[in-house]
């Protein structure tokens, strides 16, 4: 009986979770790694996102029982994704790039198939409760968040500087189930499932 009590109790948590499509070329990777190592710190006091962490994110979900995990599991099973390639390339800022709070690299090539799979999740998420999200949808992977502006001229400057820069080409064949552990050092993600 104590491996049904270990799963009941693993059942009950509660973990931060998101639906994400993972990067896991180390090319591409340390590609972006050398655009992080661009971004001008006189511009901004930045935290440089973990290149290994560096994720198209397809929906957050929050602090979420592992339970409704389960019932995404099946509810989002039913998505066969045909593998597809997308271009990643170009360098953004959420607002704007005067007052950053996020900085992003793009999906240049095949994003409107990014976002009809994220509609597709979505849709298929409103059959066990979820809500469609209303905010416009943009492919990308954050690699910065900006804690404090101190040149907003720099800010632009360095951010145009790198607004075209092109990563490289990967292929899409599965979305990942993520858990988010917070720590001091920074988060650690740990993929549950994936739909392929």
């Amino acid at each position: 009986m104590p491996n049904q009590d270990k799963l009941v109790n693993s059942m009950s948590a509660v973990v931060r979770a998101f639906l994400s499509i993972d990067i896991a070329d180390q090319v591409l990777v340390s590609r972006i790694s050398e655009i992080q190592q661009q971004l001008n710190p006189e511009g901004a006091k930045m935290k440089i996102v973990e290149s290994d962490n560096i994720h198209f994110t397809i929906r957050f979900f929050g602090d979420t029982p592992m339970e409704r995990i389960e019932e995404m599991r099946n509810c989002l099973g039913q998505i066969k994704i045909v593998p597809f390639e997308i271009k990643i390339q170009g360098v953004g800022a959420f607002p704007n790039k005067r007052r950053p709070r996020v900085v992003w690299i793009g999906v240049t090539e095949n994003s409107q198939k990014v976002v009809d799979l994220k509609l597709k999740a979505d849709e298929l998420l409103t059959e066990i409760g979820y809500k469609m999200e209303r905010e416009k949808f943009k492919p990308h992977a954050t690699i910065a968040r900006v804690r404090n502006v101190k040149s907003p001229d720099l800010m632009v400057r360095n951010l145009e500087e790198l607004a075209d820069r092109s990563i490289g080409s990967m292929i899409v064949k599965s979305l990942s189930m993520k858990k988010s552990t917070l720590t001091s050092s920074g988060p650690i993600y740990e993929t549950l499932w994936m739909v392929e």
